[in-house]
Order: C-alpha cells, then structure tokens, then sequence
C-alpha cells in the first residue's frame, strides 16, 4: 500500500520506451517550490506513477490550501489525490481529497465552471461506485446544469448519462432510461469525434446493464453490441482497458444466461487478450 505521508523516493521507472529518471538525494527530500511539486506530481499522476506522484501532490495540497485567494490549481491536485487514494480503497482518504476538491472549486473567483463540473462529476462518481447513488443525485444534476452550457456537448452526454446512473442505483429505471436517450440525442446533434464515440458506446453499455436490471435482456443485447463496438473501435488510443473489459464481461453474462454459450466464450476469450 502506498503512503500518504510525505516521505521521498528514487528510482528509475521505463515507460513505453521512456526513461524517467527520478534523482534524490539520500539525506531528505529536495526542497521543491510548490509550483514544481504541483507540475512534478501531476505529471507523475498522469503518467499512472502514483507512488512518485503523492508526496508531491501532498505538500503541494498543503501550500495552496494555505493560499488567499485560492489557488486555481488546487482542485486538479485534490482531485488527483482523490483518486490515487481510491485506487488504493482508502475510501476515508478519498471521500475527504474529493469534498475538498469540491469546496476548493466552489471557492474559485472569478468561477471557474469547468473546475467546478469536473470536482462534482469526481465526487458524484465516487459516491455511485461506493453504493451511495443517493448522495450523488444532486451531484450530477449540478454538473450536468454547469455543461449544459459548455461548448463540449460530449461533456453534456456525460453528465446526463452519470445523473442516470445515480438514477439506476435508487432504483429510478424509467429516468434512467431516458437520460440515456436524451445523452444520446445530444450526440446525435454533435459532430462525431473521438470522444463523442466513446462516450456513445458507454452511454448504450449503461443503458444495456440498465435494461438487464429490469429482466428486458433481449433489449439489451443489442446495445451490448453497439457499445462494444464503438469501444473496441476506439481502443486502445481513446477507450481504457478497463473500459472495455466492463463491457466484455457484462455481455458474456448476458450471452450466458440466456444460453448463448458459444457466443459467451468467444467472448471470454477476447478478455482475456484485453489486458
């Protein structure tokens, strides 16, 4: 388990061909400023290095948090804190990096919307992946008030198809259900790129597992395919591993209950080649 003290490391890490070369001196840390821990850590974070991400990133948190007025970069830090700490199920770690994400973007003058949509979709998301959909309702409905007027209409699908998620887990299937085709009307209106795709095949995978959920497997089915799809088309440049993993293994499922074990298997089969 990583820690999130502020203790240093060295090391050399290869990355796709890349060295990066982390240099430190025996002694104690390096004295960075905070602008070079902020640029260090997030590097590091985007990169997937969370050990060497962290201890930047933390005391880059602690200087910007002590700033009047706030720091601009302070909830893309908390944020990342946030979900290194819930990649490592320290949800207690998590849930508190996530709400001072958000109450550092609410504090942000002049406004910065978009900070604020992304810091309410990061905390609505960890409530509705920890069963607590409830929370994250008004979350979402928030976010998707903010991207409804951002020029990134993908962002706008997103935020309709996360408030139907929140929806699924209370139990709200027929709103679900038509946030999902709402998102996928907004897409219908938008120039297709890759991110318009890729948000399209999760919108039709979310609407599948929410169709599952009320025995309509036949309905489903289709959009299982759909959706698979689209995210196989877009990976792995634009579409996670984990991305279409998800949709590998939920349409095995269905294929399997519904005694298509062949089709299932194939499936299977494709999964485990995604890794």
């Amino acid at each position: 388990m990583r820690t999130y003290g502020s203790g240093c490391a060295g090391r050399l890490r290869r990355l796709g061909g890349l060295s990066v070369i982390v240099t430190l001196p025996l002694a104690g840390c390096v004295a960075f400023s905070t602008d070079r821990q902020v640029n260090y850590g997030l590097g590091h974070y985007e990169m997937g290095l969370y050990t060497q991400a962290i201890p930047p990133l933390l005391r880059a948190a602690r200087s910007l948090e002590g700033q009047t007025p706030p720091d601009r970069r302070l909830p893309q830090v908390l944020i990342a804190l946030g979900t290194m700490a819930a990649n490592d199920k320290r949800d207690d770690l998590a849930a508190d990096f996530f709400q001072r994400a958000l109450r550092a973007a609410e504090a942000l003058s002049p406004a910065d919307e978009t900070q604020l949509r992304n810091a309410l979709v990061h905390l609505g998301l960890f409530y509705v992946e920890r069963h607590r959909a409830a929370d994250a309702i008004s979350l979402f409905e928030r976010a998707r008030g903010i991207s409804q007027r951002l020029p990134q209409r993908f962002l706008y699908a997103i935020d309709l198809d996360n408030l139907g998620l929140a929806f699924q887990g209370v139990g709200r299937h027929a709103d679900a259900n038509a946030l999902s085709f709402q998102a996928l009307a907004v897409l219908d209106a938008t120039a297709s790129g890759p991110m318009e795709s890729k948000t399209r095949g999760v919108i039709l995978h979310n609407l599948a597992v929410s169709y599952v959920d009320q025995g309509r497997d036949a309905e489903a089915e289709p959009l299982y395919r759909q959706s698979l799809d689209l995210l196989t088309a877009g990976y792995p440049r634009d579409v996670e591993r984990w991305r279409l993993r998800t949709v590998l293994r939920n349409y095995a499922d269905l294929l399997r209950r519904t005694a298509r074990a062949e089709e299932a298997r194939a499936l299977e089969r494709r999964l485990e080649q995604v890794r």
